[in-house]
């Protein structure tokens, strides 16, 4: 697995990138993390939980693109399946992260091991004198405010979680009766119940803080597990066919 490196004028001067829509890279990530960003684009496609990040009491939001761990139905080939795309896809290959723990500066990485990455074609970064180009700074601006939207995401679970409105879910999905049942542990989504019991006064906390949208945009794209589903059987169905006699 590669390690991004601090983007550096001095060491990569030369460096191009190819702007590209194959996500093939993650084929194997059947959960992919979004921002509260992406909660009004993705949820017309695809079900938005809620998982813990390892053995933590913190959450993240997770866009489902398979039922079937390490398998991505939508990013399997080059051809990407989807219509829309989570705000992190279009990040490669570069990641942005602070200098250091205590630090509120931000520092470019950059993936030289990426198939993006390139000397010969694609989008220069630098320019003969070594300053930034016009895509490079523009590039900088999606990643500020990805990291911003990755921040507020952060603060989102937490208000959700301190008023107890996470609730674990199990869910069973089946297409059809030849299909394969699926039981889907670990995800949580926002309690309707405790939602609507809430006060008066929590209520309007939750809209003043701009949660309510995001919320029931969460709600709606549960609707999109039977889509999920259905991919998921179509899938099944078609991998004896896919692999060699």
């Amino acid at each position: 697995m590669s390690s991004p490196v601090p983007l550096r004028n001095n060491i990569h001067a030369k460096l191009k990138v190819i702007e590209s829509g194959d996500y093939r890279r993650y084929k194997e990530n059947h959960l992919v993390p979004v921002v509260i960003q992406d909660f009004f684009t993705l949820a017309a496609e695809f079900p938005l939980v809620f998982v813990k990040i390892g053995k933590t009491d913190d959450f993240i939001p997770v866009a489902m693109m398979g039922l079937r761990p390490g398998h991505n139905l939508y990013c399997q080939t080059e051809q990407y399946k989807g219509t829309v795309i989570p705000v992190s896809f279009g990040n490669a290959p570069f990641a942005i992260v602070p200098v250091d723990e205590k630090s509120d500066q931000l520092m470019i990485l950059v993936d030289e091991e990426s198939p993006l990455v390139s000397e010969t074609e694609g989008e220069a970064l630098f320019d003969d004198k070594g300053e930034r180009t016009e895509y490079l700074k523009n590039r900088i601006e999606k990643l500020t405010r990805v990291s911003d939207q990755t921040h507020n995401t952060k603060e989102m679970c937490k208000r959700l979680v301190e008023r107890k409105l996470l609730t674990t879910q199990t869910v069973q999905l089946q297409h059809r009766p030849d299909a394969q049942r699926y039981n889907i542990e670990g995800i949580y989504v926002v309690d309707e119940i405790a939602l609507n019991e809430m006060s008066d006064e929590g209520y309007l906390e939750l809209r003043k803080m701009g949660l309510l949208p995001v919320i029931y945009a969460h709600l709606t794209s549960l609707q999109q597990l039977r889509r999920v589903a259905e991919m998921q059987y179509h899938a099944d169905k078609a991998a004896p066919a896919e692999k060699p006699a």
